[in-house]
């Protein structure tokens, strides 16, 4: 649909915005949203309204607030998923979940917000493109030009979501998880991960795990503590920097490449250009990592990577699908213009 017809078919901003129950004629926008995660809420409620599904709430104490991102009977309909397959792989996902495993079913069927069911609508299309050879080479093409030769990939091997080490009492303890992850080859034979975290609006976790102590020790492994600044790696020791979310997941893509045995391990974050609410902390730990690692750790913004996706498989509609639902924020900047 091109915007201009698009915005021909919605009216106004309001019809598109939260409401009470018991007040349905007051809408307003969600408190404590900031600017991107304000138009990303609005460009999903539109696409959940395109969808034909009603709109889901949440409830608190007997109350209930509709919200336009949130679907109704998602988990019957499929309507947060790209393709029907993508669904099909979320429910068997869903039905086979381990008790460490961090799949949420109400987010991931109903809300059109979350960047757990984005990441299965980006990554599952590349699972399925990496079970050919020539898909694996191009997988690769599009990940060399992301790294600017940081290392030289051959193929994809693998392409993994939601992925917890079923030894990760060995990693950190706790429920980290890569939301999706790369298994690669070089063109020497040496093997890889890059692990990658993707976020629509989320803001990552500023607190350490309940219990920081395993991520304080897996700095200490050998093989991990060379990768960081001797004063930091005290400073950690000591409690001086929390090892929030974006550290921890670092520490477990480190810990997975010592616990495999593989040559190599990158850890990546995947955000839309606007969602700059985690870069202090991405910026902190690259500074603690000495130069010659600091590779090891890289933000890149989702529209670059679905851009290089649709350049490498111009025949494969869904990456073009994919930037419409969650990137193209025309309409929803241009409804958000007339309120003002």
């Amino acid at each position: 649909m091109s915007i201009n017809n698009e915005i021909a078919i919605l009216e106004r901003l309001e019809e598109y915005l939260s409401y009470k129950e018991t007040d349905k004629e007051n809408r307003f926008f969600v408190t404590g949203d900031n600017t991107f995660t304000r138009k990303a809420r609005l460009l999903q409620s539109i696409r959940r309204w395109q969808t034909g599904t009603k709109e889901g709430y949440r409830e608190f104490k007997g109350e209930k607030t509709y919200h336009g991102n949130l679907a109704e009977n998602g988990h019957e309909t499929g309507v947060n998923f790209l393709h029907h397959e993508i669904f099909d792989y979320v429910k068997k996902r869903i039905s086979e979940k381990k008790p460490y495993e961090t799949i949420e079913e109400n987010r991931m069927m109903n809300n059109f917000l979350s960047s757990q069911p984005m990441a299965f609508n980006l990554f599952y299309p590349l699972m399925k493109i990496v079970e050919c050879e020539d898909g694996q080479s191009k997988l690769a093409n599009v990940v060399n030009t992301l790294l600017h030769g940081t290392i030289k990939i051959d193929k994809v091997t693998e392409v993994g979501l939601e992925f917890i080490p079923s030894y990760y009492k060995q990693c950190l303890n706790d429920k980290t998880a890569m939301d999706a992850f790369f298994r690669f080859v070089t063109n020497e034979g040496k093997s890889g991960i890059i692990a990658i975290e993707t976020k629509y609006t989320d803001v990552l976790g500023q607190n350490e795990a309940r219990n920081p102590l395993p991520a304080r020790e897996a700095t200490q492994r050998d093989g991990i503590k060379q990768l960081f600044d001797e004063d930091a790696l005290e400073e950690i020791k000591l409690g001086k920097i929390q090892l929030n979310q974006v550290y921890r997941n670092f520490l477990l893509t480190e810990c997975v490449r010592i616990q495999e045995n593989l040559d190599y391990s990158l850890s990546i974050v995947l955000a839309p250009k606007d969602n700059i609410s985690n870069k202090e902390d991405e910026s902190k730990l690259i500074h603690i990592l000495k130069d010659k690692y600091k590779y090891k750790f890289q933000v890149f913004t989702l529209e670059d990577f679905v851009e290089s996706l649709n350049a490498e498989f111009p025949e494969e509609s869904i990456f073009k699908r994919f930037y419409h639902r969650y990137l193209d924020f025309r309409t929803a900047e241009y409804l958000l213009r007339q309120k003002h």
